[in-house]
C-alpha cells in the first residue's frame, strides 16, 4: 500500500548538466510531435451507429459476467433487475440521502479513530494510504451498485441471472478495505483448498494419480458473497485470526485487523442512481477484501469436511465459489449414490451457503479448463464458453502495434501451458489464428508473429519445466525510467523517443566543440 509521491526537487538542487541534457531532450522531442488531424479509423456508418447507440433514449449496455462482452438491455429492465436484489429486506435496507450521509460521517469518524488508535501498529505508509483514499472519496463517499448479466447460465423463469456488484473504489472505506485485503491474502492462500490460478491447478493435476473407478465433480456456490452472513463470518474469522496470530502468521496485529473488518463489513453503503442502500447481511461482491474473505470463511469449514470425507475425496480444490474434486467411487452403486448425496448435503452445512454439484463424470469443465480422466492420469485442454464473442481488437483500432503481438504471444503461451496434448494445443492455436482473421487481421502479417510466439512459448516451457512460474524477475533492471504517453497513431514511435533519451540524457555524446582546450 503506497501513495504516489508528489515530491519535486528544488530547482537549485538539480545539477546544471542534468538541466542542459533534459532541455536538449525536450527540444528535440517537441520537433517530432506535430499537431495534425488524424484520419478516422471508423467508417461514416460506423460512427453514426456508435453515436446512435450512445444516445439511445432507452438502451443501456452493461457488461456480461465472465468477460463475455457487452449486452443491450432497456433502462427500465435494468432498473427492475437491479431492484430485485435491493428490495430483498434480508440483505439491503434503503436509506434516505440524509441517513446515508449521516452514516458515512460515522464511518469517517470510526476510520479516523482506528487510525489514531492503531497507527503505530500498522505503520506510517498504511495510514497515509488510508487517509489519501478517504480524502479522494470524501465528496462522493458511497460505493456504486450495479449488476452484470450471466448469459452463459441461460434464463431462469424468464429472467437472466444478474449477480449484484457493490464497487467500493469510490467509497470512503476503500483504503481501509485494501489494508484488510493485504492482511487476509496470506491467510487465504494458507487454506487447504486454495490454488492461485489455472496454471497452478494444472501443475497439481499433473502430479495427481487417479484411483481406478474414480470420477470427477464440480460444484458452484449459489450467490456466495450475498449468502455469507455478516455476523457469523466476522465471529468465525475473528476467532481464527486471533488463534493463528503469532503461531502461523506474524504479519498482522489481530485486534487492529478485526476492528478494521468490523468497520468495512458492517458499513457497506451504496448508491444506485439517486437512491441509497445499506447492506445489512452478506458480503458485497466488488469490495476489495471480498475474495480472500470468502475463501477463508468456507475454508474454516472445509478442513473438517475434507477430513470427514478423506476416504472418498481423492482431490479437492476451490477457487472462491467454484470447486473441482475427484470422487473415489464405492464398488456398490447404491452405496456410492448414497455416499455422494450425503457428501453434497454436508457441503451445505455452513451458515446457509448453498452448493450445486454437477453429476459425477469422467470429464468436466472447470474455470478455463476441460479436465478429463485418461487411464490413471488427468489431462487438460482449454475450455471456452459457447457464448464467447472473441472480440479481439481489429487491425484498424487505434492501439500500439505491440498490443497485437502481446495478445498473440500471451494466448499462444497460455494454450501451450494449459493443454496436455500437443494436438489439442495446435487446434486451439489454429482457432485463434482464424478468429483474428475474422476480425480483419491479415494472415500474412499474423504468420510471422505466431511463429515467434511459438518460439517464445517453447523457450518459456523449457526454462520452467514445472509450468508454475507466471511472473518474470524484473529486479535485474531497478533503475529503468518509464515515460507514459497516451497513444496516438501520428505520434513518433516509442523506439524513436527512447533513442532521443539515450542521445541527450542517459548516454549523450560529448560535444568536443564546447570544450575549452589549453596547453
Amino acid at each position: 500500500l503506497y501513495v504516489p509521491s508528489k515530491w519535486n526537487p528544488d530547482y537549485g538542487d538539480i545539477p546544471s548538466w542534468a538541466l542542459e541534457r533534459l532541455e536538449q531532450f525536450i527540444n528535440n522531442l517537441e520537433k517530432r510531435f506535430h499537431k495534425q488531424r488524424a484520419s478516422p479509423n471508423l467508417l461514416p456508418f460506423q460512427q453514426h451507429l456508435l453515436k446512435s447507440l450512445k444516445n439511445h433514449p432507452t438502451l443501456l449496455f452493461p457488461d456480461t459476467d465472465k468477460g463475455l462482452g457487452p449486452c443491450a438491455v432497456t433502462y427500465d429492465q435494468y432498473v427492475e433487475d437491479a431492484l430485485i436484489h435491493l428490495r430483498d429486506p434480508n440483505i439491503y435496507r434503503r436509506l434516505s440521502k440524509e441517513e446515508a450521509i449521516s452514516r458515512m460521517e460515522s464511518v469517517k469518524e470510526a476510520i479516523n479513530s482506528w487510525i489514531e488508535k492503531h497507527h503505530k501498529t500498522v505503520g506510517k505508509q498504511t495510514t497515509q494510504y488510508i487517509r489519501h483514499h478517504m480524502a479522494n472519496n470524501l465528496e462522493h463517499p458511497f460505493g456504486q451498485f450495479y449488476i452484470m448479466y450471466k448469459i452463459h447460465k441461460g434464463q431462469k423463469n424468464g429472467r437472466w441471472p444478474t449477480p449484484p456488484v457493490c464497487s467500493d473504489v469510490s467509497s470512503l472505506p476503500h483504503g481501509l478495505g485494501k489494508y484488510i485485503t493485504e492482511m487476509l491474502l496470506p491467510v487465504a492462500q494458507h487454506q487447504q483448498s486454495y490454488f492461485r490460478d489455472s496454471y497452478a491447478l494444472k501443475t497439481l493435476l499433473d502430479r495427481t494419480s487417479i484411483t481406478p473407478g474414480s470420477l470427477l465433480f464440480t460444484s458452484d456456490a449459489t450467490a456466495m458473497y450475498t449468502n455469507i452472513k455478516t455476523q457469523p463470518a466476522i465471529a468465525h474469522i475473528s476467532k481464527y485470526l486471533r488463534d493463528e496470530a503469532g503461531r502461523t502468521f506474524t504479519h498482522y496485529n489481530p485486534e487492529s485487523l478485526i476492528e478494521a473488518i468490523h468497520i468495512v463489513f458492517e458499513n457497506n453503503i451504496i448508491a444506485f442512481g439517486d437512491t441509497y442502500w445499506q447492506q445489512i447481511s452478506g458480503t458485497g461482491m466488488g469490495i476489495s477484501p471480498a475474495p480472500p474473505w470468502a475463501t477463508i470463511f468456507y475454508g474454516l469449514y472445509e478442513s473438517s469436511l475434507l477430513d470427514q470425507w478423506r476416504h472418498r475425496i481423492g482431490f479437492y480444490r476451490r477457487f472462491i465459489d467454484d470447486v473441482f474434486g475427484i470422487w473415489i467411487t464405492h464398488p456398490c452403486q447404491d452405496t456410492n449414490e448414497k455416499l455422494w448425496n450425503d457428501f453434497q448435503e454436508d457441503m451445505q452445512n455452513w451458515h446457509g451457503l448453498e452448493w450445486t454439484c454437477e453429476p459425477l463424470a469422467t470429464s468436466v469443465n472447470f474455470m478455463d479448463l476441460t479436465i478429463s480422466i485418461t487411464e490413471t492420469r488427468l489431462s487438460t485442454t482449454l475450455y471456452e464458453k459457447p457464448q464467447n464473442l472473441y472480440l479481439y481488437l481489429p487491425p484498424h483500432s487505434s492501439h500500439p502495434r505491440g498490443i497485437e503481438t502481446g495478445l498473440i504471444f500471451g494466448q499462444v503461451l497460455r494454450i501451450r501451458r494449459l493443454c496436455s496434448k500437443q494436438e489439442d494445443a495446435d487446434a486451439h492455436i489454429k482457432q485463434l489464428f482464424q478468429r483474428l482473421c475474422e476480425r480483419g487481421h491479415n494472415s500474412s502479417s499474423l504468420t510471422p508473429i505466431f511463429s515467434q510466439a511459438e518460439d517464445n512459448a517453447r523457450a518459456f516451457l523449457e526454462k520452467n519445466n514445472n509450468a508454475d512460474t507466471r511472473h518474470f524477475d524484473s529486479t535485474g533492471a531497478p533503475h529503468k525510467l518509464f515515460l507514459h504517453l497516451r497513444y496516438h497513431p501520428e505520434d513518433p514511435p516509442a523506439h524513436e523517443i527512447q533513442k532521443l533519451w539515450r542521445q541527450h540524457v542517459s548516454q549523450p555524446r560529448m560535444n568536443l566543440h564546447s570544450i575549452t582546450w589549453s596547453c
